[in-house]
């Protein structure tokens, strides 16, 4: 029917919308140039500009930032000593 065919490409471009943008670990507080990370500074949303993927967040933990980076920024590969 019609209707399945609607519902079809609706779930196909939601699922390229989520490829295109995907997920990254974004700041949940601001933190300060020269700031030893730690996974409670981190969270993980859908957008611009695609930063580090969720499955590497932990890869973070202990290394240094680079850049002030303000609350709700994705985290970018650049950033990270």
């Amino acid at each position: 029917p019609k209707c399945l065919w609607i519902k079809i490409y609706l779930l196909c471009i939601y699922n390229l919308f989520l490829l295109q943008l995907g997920k990254s670990v974004i700041a949940k507080v601001t933190i300060t140039k020269g700031t030893v990370l730690s996974l409670d500074m981190f969270a993980v949303k859908v957008g611009e500009p695609k930063g580090i993927p969720p499955e590497n967040m932990q890869n973070l933990v202990g290394k240094k930032i680079k850049v002030d980076v303000e609350e709700d920024d994705s985290i970018l590969a650049d950033m990270i000593e």
